[in-house]
């Protein structure tokens, strides 16, 4: 599923956490960190409970701050490997030019309107609420979370004239670092090719399948690899670094977990929280563990020219390690539902995506246990011709399709009961149907957004939602045809170069 987008900004909420991480680690918070709390029995807060004015940068601070660039994109280079190839270019910038630049980025972010055209659908999966308004609340919790951000088109590093001065060039450490990814590897040449793809939709819906995950991998490492030099540059004073101290990574995403204070953020539904931290989190600890393996060549270029991909490797880095890959679940030739249907989006299941959908559907000690069990998934939705509901949250006109393939029956059984318990979340009027001539074996259910069944057929697991019997029957046969003729995604060794 295509959830990661403006792979450019650099959240806020990833930041604090990294500050404090090497403090955390020593020793208890100080006592100023309760300076402001309510005294007992009084009934009234200090003055420092109050909001404090927003300070913003001014001019001399700012020429400091940029007299800092240089030292700190020779920190960067000295730590990634990368070379510096020529000075980056830096601004400092208004929330005016952020919301400027944020609409831009609206008008023709191939991410976004990937993102967008999915909302229904991933309403219908249930990982976002029905009246939610995915763009309204993107506008608000970039303007909440965006600390920084490298414009690959301009070769521009921004840094942001409200975000407080201690933080700073922790931000230009990060930032920096894509400068330097830029010169070597050209971010928007890396893209343009996927942004093609994005914006033809999903008329071939096997190119968006191909290269969701592909995305998502590339925009872990990014940022992975720019916290890790974020990371190193807070630890640097101390004489530690993350190739020397890794422990320091997890330190850092614990306090990344937990609530602090960012309501936007934390507002947010479990997919957007989980997928717009993917790529710093789990991201930062694929670094962690090539660096640890393999040393700063692997963690820092060699990755860059032999990327992950799958998200399945980004969370097992092991998996990456041994040159496992697997490899994509096509879909097939669903050409006889053109007659009545029009193509409306399509897309990978990977396991970070599977992770949240067991999140959302079932406990969370469940969805650790059963996520690495992943072995391919993709779905496929079609918009039934002519039909435009007044209720723009309404998917009853929406068929989906979505093909789960995992380690073993057990585990695609165990799923496929999972997604099934989960239908009265997601729809109203559920209710299961006896079984009446069912050759094909399917359980189904009657919802107030028509029929979903569900099969499960050895390690494959294919659910049909909004179909008639006959349509259902139809695409049913054709995926275990395929099934029968690929053997489910091969997992194929690849040697290390």
């Amino acid at each position: 599923m295509k959830t990661a987008l403006f792979i450019a900004f650099f959240l806020i909420a990833t930041l604090a956490p990294a500050q404090n991480s090497q403090r955390s680690s020593q020793q208890p918070p100080p006592p100023s960190a309760q300076a402001g709390a309510q005294k007992p029995g009084t009934g009234q807060s200090s003055k420092k409970d109050e909001p404090e004015k927003e300070h913003i940068v001014t001019a001399q601070e700012t020429k400091e701050l940029f007299q800092s660039v240089d030292e700190i994109l020779h920190f960067a280079s000295k730590d990634t490997l990368l070379p510096i190839k020529h000075p980056v270019k830096k601004a400092m910038v208004s929330r005016a030019e952020v919301e400027k630049y944020v609409g831009t980025k609206f008008e023709d972010d191939a991410d976004r309107i990937r993102f967008e055209r999915s909302e229904l659908v991933l309403k219908k999966f249930g990982l976002l609420p029905r009246q939610f308004n995915l763009h309204d609340f993107l506008i608000k919790l970039l303007g909440e979370q965006v600390a920084g951000y490298y414009d690959e088109k301009t070769k521009t590093i921004n840094l942001l004239n409200w975000v407080a001065l201690d933080l700073q060039k922790p931000v230009m450490a990060h930032e920096l670092t894509h400068a330097l990814q830029d010169q070597s590897f050209d971010l928007e040449k890396m893209v343009k090719k996927e942004e093609e793809i994005e914006k033809r939709g999903p008329e071939d819906p096997n190119a968006l399948i191909k290269i969701d995950e592909e995305s998502t991998c590339r925009t872990a490492i990014m940022e992975g690899q720019a916290m890790i030099v974020l990371l190193d540059y807070i630890l640097a004073p101390g004489g530690k670094s993350v190739q020397t101290s890794p422990e320091f990574v997890d330190i850092m995403q614990a306090q990344m977990e937990k609530k602090g204070d960012s309501p936007i953020f934390e507002s947010a539904p479990l997919l957007l929280r989980e997928e717009l931290t993917f790529p710093y989190s789990e991201g930062m600890k694929f670094v962690r563990d090539l660096l640890v393996a393999g040393g700063k060549e692997l963690a820092f270029t060699k990755v860059l020219e032999r990327m992950p991909t799958t998200t399945r490797e980004i969370m097992e880095p092991q998996e990456y390690l041994a040159g496992r890959h697997i490899s994509p679940l096509l879909l097939p030739d669903f050409s006889f539902l053109k007659k009545d249907y029009e193509a409306f989006d399509a897309g990978a299941v990977g396991e970070i995506d599977v992770s949240i959908l067991l999140k959302q559907y079932t406990e969370e000690e469940i969805a650790k246990r059963l996520t690495p069990d992943w072995r391919g998934g993709a779905y496929y939705a079609v918009g039934r011709r002519g039909v435009k509901p007044s209720d723009l949250n309404s998917s009853a006109h929406i068929g989906l399709i979505y093909l789960s393939k995992w380690a073993g029956e057990k585990a695609a059984e165990e799923f496929s009961k999972i997604y099934a318990s989960a239908l009265p979340g997601r729809y109203n009027k559920v209710n299961p149907e006896p079984l009446t001539q069912n050759p094909l074996g399917w359980t189904k259910y009657l919802t107030s957004d028509g029929p979903v069944f569900i099969l499960q057929v050895k390690n494959l697991v294919i659910a049909i939602e909004s179909f008639d019997d006959a349509t259902a029957s139809k695409i049913a046969e054709a995926a275990l045809k395929q099934m029968d003729r690929d053997s489910g995604p091969k997992v194929v060794a690849q040697t290390q170069k």
